[in-house]
């Protein structure tokens, strides 16, 4: 239910920025290598493969533009496409036509597969589909080899090919590493020892990035706040405690109620924050029902009998982090000062 590192990960949104770069860009360089390269004669696999780039890398420009979210599929997907192509053309010339200078050309953008997997997949699947593809390579060889293709100076190619490949492959496993370890302590900051809710300090980072798509895109966007009614009675009289298991309680109950897009958060103490992308204020008030009523049916021996009143607010335009926020707070303090155990808007 919990957000995962990529939320907080500062390379998405620059990886979407870059892309919408970068496939245009190799839309244009693969027509005209292939335009280039008619004049001395295409191989099969440029005939076959240049303009299925071309078509794949402009409709998935075209596909990221119009739809933003479908990044993380978008980008895989270019990137398996120069994979295989590179592949498939080190195939051919390791099998049938051996370039004589030792390596193909081809060969120069084989490492942008390992950064492309590093950036694109997890860390361990990136390591390997890295290991795969330079195992796949190696077998490619010792068959062109035993074909009789390679000479001296492929193989003295080939040496030095997989050995820098090889090293590619375990600096950037190492800087994945370190990046993942800051992610790591990053979350952590973000994340109520509690509950094991994400804190007021997330909910600061998220709020500002959701606001912007509500401002650019139009979307819908909603936040509650909820606060339990008496906490400080359960305190006084079961002792802190039983007011710690009844915020792990709640923490649980909201989880259970939610979409798996919704994001709880603790405010602190015994508030609680959940913001509701892609929902607008009626959906949300009809959600924060629902929220209330699971409240009122919570039993956390010795306690008993809680409820919690809500405020809810629907993003606007104009809307700052701090505006969102304190309109949802002030309708909260509305609803407990008309008698608690209930819902308000603001």
């Amino acid at each position: 239910m919990h957000p995962t590192l990529e939320l907080l990960d500062p390379l998405n949104p620059l990886r979407r920025r870059m892309a919408l770069w970068l496939l245009p860009l190799g839309t244009l360089l693969t027509l005209v290598a292939w335009a280039a390269s008619r004049a001395v004669g295409l191989d099969p696999v440029d005939r076959l493969f240049l303009p299925l780039l071309a078509l794949g890398f402009s409709l998935l420009a075209i596909v990221l533009w119009r739809f933003p979210r479908t990044s993380p599929w978008v980008l895989p997907l270019a990137h398996a496409l120069v994979a295989t192509y590179l592949l498939v053309t080190l195939a051919y010339q390791l099998l049938f036509a051996p370039n004589p200078l030792g390596l193909s050309p081809a060969a120069y953008w084989v490492p942008f597969v390992y950064f492309s997997s590093f950036l694109f997949f997890q860390t361990r699947q990136a390591v390997r589909l890295a290991l795969l593809y330079l195992l796949t390579l190696f077998l490619l060889s010792l068959l062109g080899a035993f074909r009789g293709h390679l000479h001296t100076e492929h193989l003295n190619a080939l040496a030095q090919f997989f050995g820098a490949n090889l090293a590619y492959v375990g600096l950037l496993y190492m800087l994945v590493q370190v990046k993942e370890g800051y992610l790591e302590a990053q979350l952590e900051a973000y994340t109520d020892p509690l509950t094991g809710l994400r804190n007021r300090r997330y909910l600061d980072l998220v709020l500002e990035r959701e606001l912007f798509r509500v401002q650019r895109y139009n979307r819908p966007l909603s936040l509650l706040v909820l606060d339990l009614d008496d906490f400080k009675k359960v305190n006084d009289t079961y002792g802190h405690p039983a007011g710690d298991r009844v915020l792990r309680a709640l923490a649980r109950c909201l989880e259970e109620h939610l979409r798996q897009s919704d994001r709880p958060v603790r405010l602190g103490g015994e508030e609680f924050a959940v913001l509701l992308v892609e929902t607008p204020l009626a959906q949300a008030v009809r959600l924060a029902g629902r929220l209330r009523q699971a409240v009122a049916a919570l039993k956390v021996p010795p306690v008993a009998g809680m409820t919690a009143s809500i405020g809810v607010a629907e993003a606007r335009p104009e809307d700052s982090p701090l505006s969102l926020l304190k309109r949802a707070d002030d309708a909260l303090y509305q609803a407990k000062r008309r008698g608690k155990n209930r819902i308000e808007v603001g």
